[in-house]
């Protein structure tokens, strides 16, 4: 679980157990970080009155989805979102901050659901879903608040399909970007079943196979090329931003390793060699010099042994 602390200019994520950092968001992310979460308090109290109009009592699942966002969080792919489709030469604007938005609300969901799976208590310093509707509804099994998350997941997933498709942008670039979406999704889910299994245990290339799927694709790469697609990026800057956001999202999961000490060996050197790759990957990257620095600034973050 993490909770968020600005110093200095720098979002800087805290571990709430052990006081390490993190991640730190670039100034760049920072004003992104708040217009998304502008659009999606907007967007949620829209689809509020939606499902209110429905039966009242549905409207706890959109008041529950409003509960886990308020309770922090980095944002950090929305910012990637925006990123790439500056990479890609895209105008900021309003369709880019819902499109942004959309991958927020798809993080939600994962969140969500592998709170359930996980059989967590706490997300951020604040109860998980399951936790909160089974204390508050009073039902006799805790079986009954799983079963609430696993429709506030469910929900959340939706909602983040239908601002992506609402954003704003042209067809073609938006069937673009629903195709890397979906497959965000797919290796989320491929992902998430081999770490039940506990395959990204056995050793360094398993582990490494595991965080490709389960974190690396939907965290860095995906949300990389979802604003690569609409910012209508040539081939090669797709390309670079893949060979940035692979080895970045790799390192990312297998840092979260490191410090919850459920890292195999070798883990610790291969997130530094990671993002020596990702930087190397940043050296074609033709775009405005704030976009690199972002990109170079976050990855960077990631090394360990650095607080």
């Amino acid at each position: 679980m993490v909770r968020s602390a600005p110093t200095a200019g720098i979002l800087r994520c805290v571990d709430d157990t052990s006081g390490a950092a993190t991640l730190e968001l670039p100034p760049l992310l920072l004003g992104v970080r708040s217009r998304v979460m502008q659009v999606i308090d907007v967007f949620l109290v829209e689809r509020r009155d939606e499902i209110g109009r429905l039966d009242p009592s549905a409207a706890v699942l959109v008041d529950e989805l409003q509960r886990l966002l308020a309770a922090g969080g980095k944002r950090l792919r929305p910012g990637l979102c925006y990123l790439g489709f500056r990479a890609a030469g895209g105008d900021d604007g309003e369709p880019i901050v819902r499109a942004a938005a959309a991958l927020e609300l798809l993080h939600t969901f994962a969140l969500v659901h592998d709170d359930v799976m996980d059989e967590a208590t706490e997300r951020r310093g604040a109860p998980t879903s399951s936790v909160r509707f089974a204390a508050e509804l009073g039902w006799p099994s805790s079986a009954h608040g799983r079963a609430v998350a696993i429709l506030v997941g469910d929900l959340a997933a939706a909602y983040a399909s239908s601002l992506l498709r609402t954003s704003g942008f042209q067809a073609d670039r938006l069937a673009l970007a629903f195709r890397r979406f979906d497959r965000m999704q797919v290796e989320m889910a491929a992902g998430q079943y081999l770490d039940l299994l506990g395959a990204g245990r056995r050793d360094l290339p398993s582990a490494e196979h595991v965080a490709e799927l389960k974190t690396g694709s939907y965290t860095f790469e995906g949300p990389l090329l979802v604003g690569a697609a609409l910012g209508g990026a040539p081939a090669q800057t797709e390309s670079v931003l893949e060979a940035y956001g692979r080895p970045a999202g790799e390192a990312f999961q297998l840092r979260d390793d490191v410090l919850d000490r459920e890292a195999v060996a070798g883990a610790t050197e291969r997130v530094s060699a990671l993002v020596d790759e990702a930087l190397a990957a940043l050296g074609g990257l033709e775009a405005d010099p704030e976009t690199v620095a972002a990109l170079r600034a976050l990855v960077e973050s990631l090394r360990l042994g650095e607080w």
